[in-house]
């Protein structure tokens, strides 16, 4: 259990020696081991890397733990994982050949360590994410296509344009959103393109990219699909969504008024894009939805401060322990176990 794990931690994990760390963590079983790999994650340390990787076992480890740990290993962003990712990669693909199709929990960890991989970066992994773009499984090619984004790949802009033309849905927006994401003009043709379609999600997408290249047209364009057709609320959180990630004071008001609104189903999600968001200044307006009187608006705020950190989303997240929802306060545990604040 949390409360017995945090007890094993000399003092607290934020002044415990990485050593003891380690140790604690080398100790546990695995439900203890599954929770604590966040935390060695986060820690960014020589020695916090190599426990995890030593506990890494793709062949016999619970399913789990591997994913626990690979989820780490992307928070530590350590070149020193690459071989132990690829490796695990390499034999899951050698799995793949064998069986034809992989139980649901090894398909998961597929895309789990391109996700980590590509937080790393370098070109070995570059080259495994390209050649993942030619992938059967479609959430694997989406995880790809992402990663190639995030690391600015501007040698995978062909690939991306040839493949914007046979993809639907969450693989379309990933492959919209790496093409603004590498900001290469090449891409233009295809965001133009994309941004004519009819469907108000895919003109969304298309317009972040496009404003990401630096077309103030298509800022405006988000921006003013905050105030569209009260039916379209859906699409005014996508583009408020992609105007925070831009830095845009508009964005954050729009899902700020979104989460006071507790009677919405999409309040609680406002709290969860402005998490995904990754921009630091969405911790101000979560910590104020750390007020909402809907639980599910305060579960969602405690999950985002756990993506976006900081001294702040810890401070609210140490208020948000003494929550009366259980499940509020045992994700605002889970997300100090993360950053090592447990005191």
């Amino acid at each position: 259990m949390t409360a017995a794990l945090l007890l094993c931690v000399p003092g607290n994990a934020r002044k415990a020696a990485t050593k003891d760390l380690v140790s604690v963590f080398e100790a546990a079983k695995t439900p203890e081991r599954i929770r604590l790999a966040a935390t060695l994650g986060r820690r960014r340390d020589k020695a916090t890397t190599q426990a995890l990787i030593k506990a890494f076992d793709i062949k016999g480890g619970n399913p789990r733990e591997s994913a626990a740990i690979v989820d780490a290993l992307g928070l530590a962003a350590d070149p020193r994982s690459i071989d132990a990712l690829s490796g695990a990669w390499d034999y899951l693909r050698g799995m793949l050949l064998q069986m034809n199709e992989l139980p649901g929990h090894l398909q998961v960890l597929r895309w789990k360590i391109l996700e980590a991989l590509s937080r790393v970066g370098g070109d070995q992994v570059v080259r495994t994410l390209s050649e993942s773009l030619n992938d059967g499984d479609p959430r694997v090619v989406e995880e790809a296509v992402r990663g190639l984004g995030r690391l600015q790949v501007k040698d995978a802009v062909p690939a991306l344009q040839q493949l914007a033309s046979s993809s639907s849905g969450n693989q379309l927006q990933a492959v919209l959103e790496a093409l603004g994401d590498i900001g290469d003009k090449r891409a233009l043709s295809t965001l133009e393109q994309a941004i004519k379609n009819p469907d108000k999600f895919i003109e969304i997408e298309a317009s972040y990219a496009l404003a990401k290249l630096g077309k103030k047209d298509a800022l405006e364009r988000l921006a003013a699909s905050l105030t569209g057709d009260p039916g379209e609320n859906k699409v005014g959180l996508l583009a408020a969504y992609y105007l925070v990630k831009l830095d845009k004071d508009a964005g954050l008001a729009h899902l700020e008024n979104l989460m006071k609104k507790t009677d919405s189903p999409l309040a609680p999600v406002a709290a969860e894009s402005l998490g995904k968001s990754g921009n630091p200044r969405a911790v101000m307006v979560l910590v104020e939805a750390v007020k909402s009187a809907d639980p599910s608006v305060r579960l969602a705020a405690a999950r985002a401060l756990t993506m976006l950190g900081g001294g702040r989303a810890i401070s609210a997240l140490k208020k948000m322990r003494g929550d009366s929802n259980p499940g509020v306060r045992s994700a605002a545990l889970m997300g100090l176990t993360e950053f090592g604040e447990n005191d």
